[in-house]
């Protein structure tokens, strides 16, 4: 088995953009796929370790979209799965599942969590909302869930599969079996984020029938001293229209971490926007953007949002 495994290593020119998905501790690639796919399915294909390594492969398993040596861009390749779902398009809001956060003090300002919405929420720790709202959809729809694979864009490499699994364990579900359900890949420049967004994202959500996609922290690769604002702004228009589109069978959730010069832009594409700023172990949030709420600011404890006993 060894001859035949491949492993991680820089871009190459003149390959072919692939999706690699590898070990964060061997770097060993079980995986080469050309369409974005929920990571439990290379967790089936490494069963319980990795090859390279021999570890337990559950949260241990990485993608990124990079290019791939032309000799190998066949290696393990799989035929894109296409999930067939109703059509969701003009469906009225009250006729989808009332998705929940199942923390108050959050889901009072951020609701309607439906498609066709867009919500921000910036500052540190909008990085736990990421985690604790890809895990709640997988959900059952009695219990605050979509019962829905989830597409999860990691823009600034702080996707963090010990607090998923911490939110899984809490309400007695198997990690590993929660993570099947979700297509996750990681961007390391503003160019592939770009890319992985405007080419990739509405198949994904379409193949997978998901109805929850988050990009976390969009910002963090456009952080350049030199970059030039014009192609900043370029490639932020490519990824705005293509969350136009897949608003309209999904609900986008997309974390600002770091302050940027560019938060105004994306504040402007959502319906909802919250700032978080923690302190003591208290966190402060305030709604800064909604269609029919006025601005409103709520404080609870770190605690409470990690552990989701947020009763006011």
């Amino acid at each position: 088995m060894a001859a035949r495994l491949h492993y991680l290593g820089g871009q190459c020119a003149g390959g072919k953009e692939r999706f690699i998905y590898f070990c964060s501790n061997c770097n060993c690639v079980p995986r080469v796929r050309r369409d974005l796919g929920p990571t439990g399915e290379t967790l089936d294909s490494v069963n319980v370790q990795c090859f390279g390594c021999d570890r337990a492969v559950e949260g241990s398993i990485e993608c990124r979209l990079t290019e791939v040596p032309n000799e190998r861009s066949g290696t393990y390749l799989r035929a894109p799965r296409t999930v067939e779902r109703e059509a969701s398009f003009f469906r009225a809001a009250s006729s989808y599942p009332h998705f929940s956060l199942g923390f108050p003090h959050l889901d009072s300002m951020l609701r309607p969590f439906v498609p066709g919405f867009m919500a921000v929420v910036m500052g540190t720790e909008a990085q736990i909302v990421a985690e604790l709202a890809t895990f709640r959809a997988q959900l059952p729809l009695e219990m605050g869930g979509l019962d829905s694979a989830v597409v999860f864009i990691d823009g600034g490499n702080r996707s963090d599969p010990y607090l998923f699994s911490s939110f899984a364990r809490q309400h007695d579900f198997r990690p590993s079996s929660a993570m099947r359900r979700i297509a996750t890949c990681r961007a390391f420049t503003m160019y592939q984020l770009a890319d992985l967004v405007s080419k990739h994202l509405v198949p994904a959500v379409t193949d997978y029938a998901a109805q929850l996609v988050v990009i976390s922290d969009l910002l963090g690769t456009f952080n350049e001293p030199e970059l030039d604002e014009r192609e900043a702004r370029r490639l932020l228009s490519s990824i705005e229209q293509a969350i136009g589109l897949v608003k309209k069978s999904a609900l986008v959730l997309v974390t600002l971490t770091s302050p940027s010069s560019y938060d105004d832009i994306i504040t402007s594409w959502a319906d909802t926007a919250v700032s978080l700023t923690s302190a003591d172990d208290r966190v402060r949030a305030e709604l800064l953007k909604h269609p029919s709420k006025p601005q409103t600011i709520s404080s609870f404890k770190m605690s409470q949002l990690l552990t989701q006993k947020g009763g006011n």
